[in-house]
């Protein structure tokens, strides 16, 4: 019997790896991230491209995790925030077409 679960396309995903120290030992703080965190999660929805799901911060590092039918317009909608971000400098972004799994691509900022 098949279940009406999530489709795979709601499991598409956009996910941005952040190295929050930067080569001259500066940390980026707190504040920078929750910034960033609230500027991207307020375009994703304004142009309803889907969700900020949370992050994972420890050890120097920051991952961000979005969800939306379309991974590619998810991208297309934020990409602009990214770039004009100090915090993403040598950031990397994994852009998963489908659910675990699924063809990835990956942008470097």
């Amino acid at each position: 019997m098949e279940t009406c679960d999530e489709s795979e396309d709601d499991e598409q995903a956009v996910f941005i790896f952040l190295d929050i120290t930067s080569g001259l030992g500066h940390v980026f703080s707190q504040t920078d991230l929750a910034t960033l965190e609230e500027s991207l999660a307020e375009v994703v929805e304004r142009k309803d491209l889907g969700e900020f799901d949370g992050d994972e911060i420890g050890e120097g590092s920051a991952q961000l995790f979005f969800y939306g039918r379309d991974a590619e317009q998810l991208f297309g909608g934020i990409e602009d925030t990214l770039r004009r971000c100090a915090l993403c400098r040598g950031g990397r972004i994994v852009i998963r077409r489908g659910g675990p799994g699924a063809d990835e691509r990956e942008v470097r900022l």
